[in-house]
């Protein structure tokens, strides 16, 4: 049987061997040569990825060419195999789908990593396919202290040999969680949610609803609402608004943007709702919040804290 074709059915009947394979190949034949830090030193454009959490992808085959932010300008990459672009929480990047490409992205979110490899043929303006796994409660002490010295060589913009090493440390832990028994198994339902929480941190600038996260993952819509009432313990529409209120305050707090700008960078349409939203969820107006913020952290503000 082909390669190409046994891929196929591997990557549909087998998503958790399929990316271990995908990585393990990898670090078998590959070195990290260049490491790219993503930025929030100006804000993203609309539709740019962006998460509260930590991502890391690595290109397997082709160019993953995309924008991200660099000493206050956007800036056009072209990562290739042997490259990894590491995107800190609240940090963005945009990729253009326009070429041909593989790759592997890690995230890593407060309870899961989750994983998945996008095959894009270059021929729509989104990813073709992918395959999804996560490793749940994985956090041991060696991969979070990986991960947090990673993310200070991408605050500080650390050059060297250091970022790449720290890289392929990622992987190999990553690797070796994707491979060893899971010391706790947690309830499907707690599986199921924390996999619908990761999906709408990725994606709630983009249109969601409860239906179209339903179909998604091929779940009745009322089976989601009830996922989020028993292991949120809140509606699925309260959990979303979450998302994107403490999406606006981090914008409203670094970016002198127009709240009809932030409003639309974070999935709201209709300005006058946003601020409804808000100020449901923060007892206080957008307006408000971004110069309580301004005070605060201001020579004066500072100066008065108890």
């Amino acid at each position: 049987m082909p390669r190409a074709h046994r891929r196929s059915i591997a990557t549909e009947t087998q998503p958790h061997e399929t990316i271990v394979d995908e990585l393990e190949e990898f670090i078998r034949t590959t070195r990290i040569r260049r490491v790219h830090f993503a930025e929030f030193s100006i804000a993203p454009p609309m539709f740019a990825y962006v998460t509260n959490f930590p991502r890391l992808s690595i290109p397997l085959h082709g160019c993953h060419r995309m924008e991200l932010a660099k000493d206050g300008h956007r800036d056009t990459i072209r990562p290739v195999r042997g490259h990894a672009v590491f995107v800190p929480g609240n940090a963005w990047n945009s990729p253009d789908w326009s070429d041909p490409v593989r790759v592997l992205t890690f995230l890593f979110g407060g309870k899961q990593i989750g994983l998945s490899l996008v095959h894009h043929n270059g021929k729509t303006e989104v990813p073709t396919s992918a395959v999804k796994t996560s490793i749940f409660g994985a956090y041991d002490g060696i991969t979070h202290g990986i991960l947090s010295a990673l993310l200070v060589c991408a605050q500080e913009g650390s050059k060297g040999p250091l970022p790449h090493l720290l890289t392929e440390s990622l992987l190999h832990s990553c690797l070796r969680l994707l491979t060893s028994p899971q010391k706790h198994h947690s309830r499907k339902a707690s599986r199921t949610y924390e996999s619908l929480c990761l999906y709408i941190q990725e994606n709630f600038q983009r249109p969601v609803t409860r239906d179209t996260v339903a179909e998604h993952f091929g779940l009745a819509p009322n089976h989601v609402s009830r996922l989020f009432r028993q292991e949120g313990l809140m509606p699925f529409n309260d959990y979303l608004n979450l998302v994107r209120v403490n999406r606006a305050k981090f914008m409203l707090q670094t970016y002198g943007m127009t709240l009809k700008e932030i409003a639309a960078k974070c999935g709201y349409s209709d300005t006058a709702y946003f601020c409804r939203v808000f100020k449901k969820v923060s007892k206080v107006t957008p307006t408000i919040y971004r110069g309580q913020t301004a005070i605060a952290e201001s020579p004066a503000g500072k100066t008065a804290r108890p």
